[in-house]
């Protein structure tokens, strides 16, 4: 009896390759119907990253009005 499941697993650091890491990752995962895990890397020179942001964008003038809306509320 075969238990071995097959995954693909990408590392990203947040480097500039990061995004087309994910891409291909993803395409592979879905040709092979396979689960996809991410390794988030650590990088301890810093210097060395692009650090790209995949966390998405909050909107125009979002930040400043959060920014006013803790002011006032401390």
């Amino acid at each position: 009896m075969n238990t071995t499941q097959n995954w693909v697993l990408a590392g990203i650091d947040g480097s500039s390759l990061t995004n087309a890491v994910c891409d291909y990752a993803a395409w592979i995962a879905q040709k092979m119907d396979a689960p996809l895990k991410l390794l988030h890397t650590i990088d301890h020179h810093p210097e060395a990253t692009d650090h790209t942001d995949l966390t998405g964008n909050i909107g125009i003038d979002s930040r400043d009005q959060l920014m006013d809306e803790l002011t006032q509320l401390e």
